[in-house]
């Protein structure tokens, strides 16, 4: 695999583990057209008969996932700058007006893989930090070449309850 192939690869790993973590279900898209990972919510109801029943939700979360390590960014006091590819950036924008728009979740490792993995006796860790993404709601689709700087606020980055909040923030009662 290419070091692109094992970031992508990790970004993936960890947004699943964060929903899956707090029963959230995960698919990756074999054709993705700019969107890489669904996220839904599992509703549970008791049944007449006193059992439990799950059922799926009617509403998905769609995720762009990019990964980088530390030199793929500019880190500045309150907020964080990527490079963001033209086209992932006009997709954020084009699906922004939407109820559920798609979110950017960045992944920043401490360093290429392998060496941003962390096993030891107590725990299994990814090292680096992860960030989400929406553009403001009044931004228009750039007509840049190739790439487009985005500012991403410290404040958008990861928590373990980042899926649930952010369904939470959109309206969706959990």
């Amino acid at each position: 695999m290419t070091d692109d192939q094992k970031k992508e690869a990790l970004s993936k790993h960890f947004l699943r583990v964060l929903a899956e973590g707090h029963g959230f279900k995960t698919q990756d898209l074999a054709q993705d057209h700019g969107v890489d990972m669904l996220v839904w919510p599992v509703s549970v109801r008791e049944t007449p008969q006193g059992g439990v029943r799950y059922l799926d939700m009617p509403y998905k979360l769609e995720f762009q996932l990019k990964s980088t390590t530390t030199t793929g960014v500019i880190d500045e006091a309150d907020h964080i700058k990527y490079d963001l590819e033209v086209k992932n950036y006009n997709d954020l924008i084009h699906r922004r007006s939407e109820p559920l728009p798609l979110h950017l979740v960045l992944v920043v490792l401490d360093a290429a893989p392998p060496l941003c993995i962390n096993i030891d006796a107590d725990r299994l860790g990814l090292l680096g930090k992860a960030y989400w993404y929406l553009p403001d709601a009044g931004a228009a689709e750039s007509a840049n070449k190739t790439q487009v700087r985005i500012t991403i606020p410290k404040t958008n980055q990861l928590q373990s309850e980042f899926v649930r909040s952010r369904f939470e923030d959109l309206g969706i009662e959990l």
